[in-house]
């Protein structure tokens, strides 16, 4: 009798430890999910401003040995390397058939001509990265200097996009949600004096930041769940734009005013800006929602 009544709760003890042990693990792959979702936006949020300044020493110096070489990278990277990859990922996928369930078929010339242009324009892309990098007295290659810049350059523009995705993603959970919300609304701050930001560059990131962390947390919490890094991208881009407007009228009446001092932007200083929202942006929409739907954001 002992031995029947045992059974069932070690049967009992086991399941509980299985489901223990699953939720466990799902927690973990969420949080996981999240922090890699968090990390693309933040790298989309800095790449425009890399690449814009690549692009800058790039065209600066392009020769037409530079266009045939890039010509020549884009016909091997569009005609084989593309279509290798393309056709591993059907296979992956369980389709074995190009173009599957896009109910058209592209002609060969429309197919190599944007193969080629996107080459091309990956190679130029490539280069441009590649100048940021060794710039440094006409260097060739990456310098240890160049590179830490780089990644100085890299960090200072996606931290505060990366510790805004992280407090969304903490929506619902209050004992997360409330310390990573306070790190979010600080994160500007933490990166002025990371990066010795000036008093009017800290003002200029902290207070639309601001805006765009509360709005996103509506857009989070909205339905359905898998579009709401879109609606994040939408209020993100409502925000920058009145933001962008509204300072420079500010600086405007400064300047009329003779206290320039205290303008928010300079000519180069507002592109910057304006390439930080659009990668930001971009990066919103590029970036999958780290949560199934059947599954309530509050679980990071």
């Amino acid at each position: 009798m002992q031995h029947a009544r045992l059974v069932p709760r070690l049967a009992k003890n086991l399941l509980a430890q299985n489901l223990l042990a699953q939720n466990l693990l799902a927690g973990g792959g969420a949080a996981a999910s999240a922090l890699a979702s968090a990390l693309w936006i933040a790298i989309c949020s800095a790449a425009p401003e890399f690449i814009w300044r690549g692009l800058l020493i790039t065209f600066g110096h392009i020769d037409r040995p530079t266009v045939i070489a890039a010509l020549l990278v884009g016909l091997f990277l569009a005609f084989f390397i593309e279509p290798a990859i393309e056709r591993l990922r059907s296979l992956l996928q369980g389709s074995h058939h190009p173009g599957h369930g896009t109910g058209w078929r592209r002609s060969a010339l429309f197919t190599a001509a944007i193969g080629v242009g996107f080459a091309f324009a990956s190679f130029c892309l490539h280069a441009a990265m590649t100048a940021v990098l060794a710039r440094q007295e006409g260097a060739h290659a990456p310098s240890s200097a160049t590179v830490a810049a780089a990644i100085a350059l890299t960090v200072a523009w996606a931290i505060v996009p990366f510790a805004v995705t992280l407090a969304w993603l903490s929506l619902g959970r209050l004992w997360r949600a409330v310390p990573l919300g306070i790190l979010a609304a600080a994160s500007s701050f933490l990166a002025g004096w990371l990066f010795d930001w000036t008093m009017q560059d800290i003002a200029a990131t902290a207070i639309p930041c601001l805006a765009i962390q509360l709005l996103g947390y509506r857009a989070v919490g909205g339905e359905p769940q898998e579009r709401a890094f879109l609606r994040c991208a939408w209020s993100l881009g409502r925000v920058a734009a009145i933001w962008l407007i509204f300072a420079l009228l500010v600086d405007a009446v400064l300047g009329f005013a003779h206290l320039d001092r205290f303008a928010f932007y300079d000519s180069t200083s507002f592109w910057m800006d304006v390439r930080f929202y659009l990668g930001w942006a971009l990066g919103l929409l590029f970036a999958p929602f780290p949560f199934r739907p059947t599954r309530p954001a509050a679980a990071l």
